[in-house]
């Protein structure tokens, strides 16, 4: 079990309140240690993390601040996932400019790191340090 909280204890994001406890409890009885003697040091790991991510989705202030965080980390992956898939397809023309016409899929903000990226590129040296390091 890797991921998120709501990875970690199965649930959709806009599952309610009795659908994340239902979760917490057939995982943590499934993950006890002392029911998992065999792997109990996995067992308890997994235990652990069901713990904290159940901690974490039940109560509405640190619900609501993991989302937050969650939202802003996908966002950032979402950007690197683009500029890797960019510089893949060779997106980049000889002069550094970027093909738009990827902006029906990002929001504002993700259009403004990228013209932020595109400016940092077009800096003279820039563009060498960034080939070399690939």
């Amino acid at each position: 079990m890797i991921g998120n909280h709501y990875d970690i204890l199965g649930v959709k994001r806009d599952a309610k309140q009795h659908q994340i406890k239902k979760a917490y409890h057939k995982l943590a009885l499934k993950w006890h240690p002392d029911k998992n003697r065999e792997q109990r040091a996995f067992a308890l790991d997994q235990f652990h993390r069901i713990n904290e991510a159940y901690h974490t989705l039940s109560k509405l202030e640190l619900k609501i601040l993991y989302d937050h965080q969650l939202s802003q980390y996908e966002s950032i992956e979402s950007i690197k996932n683009l500029i890797s898939l960019l510089k893949q397809n060779n997106s980049m023309d000889q002069n550094n400019d970027f093909d738009y016409s990827y902006d029906n899929f990002l929001s504002e903000e993700e259009q403004e790191l990228l013209r932020q990226f595109k400016k940092r590129i077009n800096e003279p040296g820039i563009s060498k340090k960034i080939r070399k390091s690939h």
